[in-house]
């Protein structure tokens, strides 16, 4: 630079009042150029990194001290040059001391702008739907105190935003399948399917029958009472299955049998085949048939003591069978006594015990059972053929064959008490064996035994085989194969 150039460019108060050489002017732009330097060398080391930041107080005052020794030893040559060389002096070394003390300079703030400006927008980008989650889960932390804890530790977690809500199971005790039916229901039922057979038996037998029901009934629900009473056990009386175990043992005995030995057969059927087992559901074989085989070991002779039924009926179908005979002892068919013809056999005019002789009433009441599900026919037909098939095989003519299944008790036991719920087996395969059993059993009494009848013996029989059958006729599960040994 020329000192012509220096000369023009001093402003007018330096050609007024000032004495000072070019050399001193060449010092005072050489220092505004040092500081000039200095403040950008400070703009950049300001804008490198945030650490750079962190460290800049304690290098600034590292720094300060020579800088300051410098300037208080030219100050007296400041002070002797203008006042407008002083006052841009002055105005840039307020621009250095801001810069390092830290404060944000104008020029500075649209560059430091415009660098801090870019992290910063995508990092906020990123950070939003995770602090939008965040102020979600504060939201509802309020709504979701109330809820159980179990409850939010076992909320599946969701994968992204468009995933299906989570599918929610929920379970509940047993039993799982729901049915209308109850105990009381099914034992009304088959009260009510006992009623044409009770109705045909005083017909028959006239109305001793009806009182021999019911003090056998009578007894039955009036043991079962006392017993739970005394035992402090609830009160089981009205699901009237004690009533059923009373006209069940009515049904199995003569009508000449005195009051006394059916009450004393309903106490023992109830209070130790039933009670003492655990109540209902818990006997082991049914227990009119057991109280009928405790009668008939007891008391063999009452037992026997049939009768022939009302010759009103025999007159209406034109036989001659018992239209001469009164009401007195004799033989049944089975024991080789009077013999009847098949029509007679299928309406009941033929000796034997009160709920046995009429088929078709208790075809009535079973048909009404198959109506309302109470029991299957799995049972009773397999029951009937095996007895029909074993006959034939031990020396039964073919023609006698619908006669010897009509007389008894078989179909009273095949469709009553055979399918008991509680002493019959549950699953398929162990019913038909069941019922197997019956059949042989009660054929092979009726031709080798001393015995007329062993329909009660043999249902008794495979009661006690009952959880054997249950235990090794186990259905196979849905869904497995056979086991390779």
């Amino acid at each position: 630079m020329d000192e012509k150039d220096l000369k023009v460019e001093v402003p007018s108060e330096l050609e007024k009042g000032t004495d000072i050489d070019i050399k001193e002017n060449e010092v005072v732009s050489e220092n505004i150029e040092e500081v000039k330097e200095v403040a950008t060398e400070n703009v950049e080391e300001t804008s490198t990194s945030e650490e750079i930041k962190k460290e800049r107080p304690a290098r600034e005052r590292r720094e300060r001290t020579p800088r300051e020794a410098r300037e208080r030893s030219e100050r007296p040559v400041r002070e002797r040059s203008s006042r407008v060389a002083s006052d841009e002096v002055s105005t840039s070394s307020e621009i250095v001391e801001n810069s390092e003390s830290g404060e944000e300079v104008k020029t500075e703030r649209p560059v430091r702008e415009r660098r801090e400006r870019a992290p910063r927008e995508p990092r906020e980008r990123s950070e939003r739907p995770a602090r939008e989650r965040r102020e979600r889960s504060t939201e509802t932390g309020d709504a979701s105190e109330g809820r159980p804890t179990r409850e939010r530790r076992e909320r599946p977690a969701r994968g992204g935003r468009n995933e299906e809500p989570q599918m929610k199971l929920f379970v509940g005790s047993s039993p799982h399948i729901r049915s209308e039916a109850t105990v009381s229901t099914v034992m009304k039922d088959v009260v009510i399917a006992l009623i044409p057979t009770l109705l045909a038996g005083i017909y028959f037998f006239g109305f001793r029958a009806l009182l021999v029901t019911l003090v056998s009934v009578i007894f039955a629900v009036g043991s079962e009472y006392i017993y739970e009473k005394l035992t402090h056990r609830p009160i089981t009386i009205k699901d009237y299955s004690a009533v059923i175990t009373g006209m069940l043992l009515a049904f199995n005995v003569p009508v000449t049998i005195p009051y006394w030995m059916v009450a004393l057969g309903s106490m023992f059927a109830i209070i130790i085949v039933k009670q003492l087992y655990g109540g209902l559901g818990m006997n082991f074989m049914n227990p009119a048939l057991a109280a009928r085989a405790a009668l008939m070991a007891s008391f063999p002779t009452a037992m026997a003591n049939y009768v022939a039924p009302n010759s009103g009926i025999s007159n209406l179908i034109n036989s001659s069978t018992y239209s001469s005979l009164d009401a007195t002892t004799f033989a049944t068919p089975l024991s080789k006594g009077t013999q009847v013809n098949f029509l007679e056999a299928f309406i009941g005019v033929r000796g034997g015990c009160i709920g046995e002789v009429s088929t078709i009433c208790l075809l009535i009441g079973a048909g009404y059972l198959l109506y309302r599900g109470v029991i299957q026919l799995r049972i009773p037909l397999v029951f009937i053929s095996t007895t029909a098939v074993v006959l034939a095989l031990t020396g039964i003519p073919i023609s006698k064959l619908p006669i010897q299944l009509l007389m008894g008790g078989l179909i009273l036991g095949a469709f009553f008490m055979a399918t008991d719920y509680v002493s019959a087996p549950v699953n398929r395969k162990a019913q038909i064996f069941f019922a197997i059993g019956c059949g042989i059993i009660t054929a092979l009494i009726r031709n080798f035994g001393n015995l007329p009848e062993g329909v009660s013996y043999s249902i008794l029989f495979m009661n006690i085989l009952t959880p054997l059958l249950e235990k090794y006729c186990v259905p196979k599960v849905f869904g497995e194969g056979r086991v390779k040994k």
